[in-house]
């Protein structure tokens, strides 16, 4: 299958890679001129994807045109607040018919949307499928398995892509809940971030352990306004992507999070960290729909707040255990 990927970051050509070495042939949209050049001459693409050369198979090039050309499935792997700016730019173009498919964990901020919503949207599409679950790129780019999930309306589509896009790393299971599956990739985000402050500032397994169940109930209850399965959350891309981004050093924003634990300023955390961790931009999304539809989401309210409001993480921290006493539930 011809694929064309729309950004040239860490998960979108380790995506390229593990495609290409299943057959399929790759072109990579990269947004900035020179460094397409770079990296389709030198096959570096660092610091983005460190230690690893891109495959001289792979195409690179800046003009999505280019990417795009007789491409059978398209990827969106972009940072999901500059989306709607890409999906202009291929408005202008003309591409066949093809498949489309999302990578993208988050939402946006301006109107509130899933990635998928807005896609579907702009380029008047019936259909588009999102893959998502337990997917840290490095992780991936070194052979370590794992297993995510397929979402999408077409049932024969999907399992058609299914076939393809499964290594022998990477298990697809397929779900008819996209709502639900980029709401869970989304939301774990912050709560990714909340359990990166625990480690910064020093507490064990039993609060991030505690932190993680309760963040469960909080995707579950947005994810059910939304019009999600509530069934969804507990699965790969809700319960599986979460444990595994709250826990992994390699996670952007459990790094953020821990950061902001240890007492580091978002300022000193934004010069240091190369990559956009989501849960950034996520947290301030998830708040305001929060408020839209009336859900009591406490665990998302403080990583704003310690984000956006300067709460200290430990007062932030002792204030979820200060709440009133309830049901579990």
């Amino acid at each position: 299958m011809k694929i064309g990927i729309l950004g040239c970051g860490n998960w979108g050509s380790v995506f390229g890679i593990i495609q290409a070495k299943n057959g399929n042939k790759i072109s990579i949209w990269e947004y900035n001129k020179e460094r397409a050049i770079y990296v389709q001459k030198t096959r570096d693409n660092s610091p983005f994807l460190s230690g690893y050369k891109i495959p001289a198979s792979i195409y690179i090039d800046w003009r999505v045109e280019n990417v795009l050309r007789d491409s059978e499935l398209v990827v969106f792997a972009l940072p999901c607040q500059t989306l709607r700016m890409v999906l202009k730019e291929i408005k202008k173009i003309k591409i066949k018919e093809c498949d489309f498919l999302s990578l993208i964990k988050g939402i946006d901020i301006k109107t509130l949307q899933l990635p998928s919503t807005i896609i579907k949207r702009e380029l008047k599409l019936k259909n588009c499928f999102v893959l998502s679950g337990p997917s840290i790129a490095n992780e991936i780019i070194r052979g370590e398995p794992t297993a995510v999930v397929l979402a999408g309306r077409d049932e024969a589509k999907a399992r058609e892509l299914q076939k393809i896009l499964a290594t022998p790393n990477l298990r697809i299971y397929l779900n008819k809940d996209p709502i639900g599956v980029e709401i869970g990739g989304a939301v774990k985000n912050v709560l990714a971030i909340a359990c990166g402050i625990i480690d910064g500032l020093g507490f064990g397994t039993n609060a991030k352990g505690a932190l993680i169940a309760r963040g469960i109930v909080e995707i579950q209850k947005l994810g059910v306004r939304m019009g999600a399965d509530p069934k969804t959350f507990w699965g790969l891309s809700g319960l599986g992507d979460l444990v595994t981004t709250s826990f992994s050093e390699e996670s952007r924003n459990h790094k953020l999070g821990k950061m902001l634990g240890q007492g580091k300023s978002l300022a000193e955390i934004k010069e240091e960290m190369v990559m956009v961790a989501e849960g950034l931009f996520t947290a301030r999304a998830v708040r305001r729909l929060a408020l839209r539809y009336n859900i009591e989401m406490p665990i998302c309210t403080i990583v704003y707040e310690i984000i956006y409001k300067n709460k200290s993480p430990d007062k932030g921290i002792k204030s979820l255990m200060a709440r009133p006493l309830k049901e579990e539930g």
